[in-house]
């Protein structure tokens, strides 16, 4: 079926079983609101999620398309209606993708949730709110279903990996072109499987989440066949800013020296091979110590090593 977007509120049965989607568009901006449902166990009847999609001015043919996830703190963008937000990260990938004639779809994965960033324990799975909303976005005419692209900051960044794991995958009817995963923890993940889509991590030197466990699960990724590439920002904390502070807070950092593992059938395992449980995961892997720093001296080089990696695999 073909979902095409008008400027009315309207509602459309879609991906197999009967939703209310509905759709805003701004007139006198290239951008469209969506509000569609993913239901998720920990939020029974808040099953409301929202995006706002950004449109370049000059559309020529089927565009390609980014969907961005944010990170804990939706703290920078306001979305035109319904009330959504999202994060510095999204924002800025959203101006340079118009400019780069991507449409661009910025998703508010806690919209009404009452999340707050330290709610560690509380996130949704939120892998399955990319996976509707490509499938939704992908019936539309106006867009290339061959060509959408993954990015995410932090939490957002965890979900990009969360596509190595075999059961995302499998409710992928068509893989994501490429994806980027920015400043993510990776101290508890998927195991990964062979994938064919690329993937780039991207890591600030001095984030209060280490390097050290990225590059090792980026080892991993490699030694199951994946197209993995792996990047280091100098000298900049979590934002992507210079003079960042370690301060006490919550953050899933607790675990660099030996990360979890997630498998397929549910069960968890340390590196070191030994098995656990989620319980027993977030105890040992939720630290203590956050980042503390939002000048972003240098977010506009990670959006740009972000448009660089698609821009690369685009065609």
């Amino acid at each position: 079926m073909r979902l095409v977007f008008l400027s009315t509120i309207f509602f459309i049965l879609t991906l197999g079983s009967e939703a209310k989607i509905e759709i805003k568009k701004i007139k006198s901006k290239s951008i469209e609101l969506i509000k569609f449902q993913s239901p998720d166990s920990r939020y029974p009847g808040k099953d409301d999620i929202v995006a706002e999609i950004h449109f370049p001015k000059n559309m020529s043919g089927k565009l390609p398309v980014v969907i961005v996830q944010h990170g804990s703190n939706r703290d920078t963008m306001k979305f035109k209606k319904w009330g959504g937000k999202s994060d510095e990260f999204s924002k800025r990938i959203a101006q340079r993708g118009i400019q780069e004639g991507y449409a661009v779809a910025v998703i508010d994965s806690f919209y009404k949730k009452g999340i707050s960033p330290g709610d560690k324990k509380k996130f949704p799975n939120a892998a399955m709110f990319l996976i509707k909303l490509k499938k939704i976005l992908s019936e539309d005419p106006r867009f290339d279903k061959n060509r959408f692209f993954l990015t995410g900051f932090s939490f957002g960044a965890g979900n990009v990996n969360k596509f190595y794991d075999e059961r995302a995958q499998r409710k992928l009817k068509i893989p994501w072109k490429a994806m980027v995963a920015a400043e993510p923890a990776c101290q508890t993940v998927s195991y990964p499987i062979k994938i064919t889509t690329p993937n780039l991590i991207i890591k600030g030197d001095e984030s209060h989440y280490p390097v050290k466990p990225c590059k090792y699960y980026a080892k991993i990724i490699k030694e199951q066949g994946n197209n993995i590439e792996f990047l280091i920002i100098p000298k900049v904390n979590h934002f992507f800013s210079f003079k960042g502070t370690i301060v006490k807070g919550i953050a899933v950092n607790g675990c660099p020296d030996n990360i979890a593992f997630r498998y397929p059938d549910g069960s968890w395992k340390f590196a070191d091979g030994t098995p656990s449980t989620r319980r027993e995961v977030n105890k040992r892997c939720l630290g203590d110590k956050a980042g503390s720093g939002k000048t972003r001296e240098k977010l506009d080089l990670a959006v740009d090593y972000t448009y660089k990696f698609f821009n690369k695999h685009k065609n």
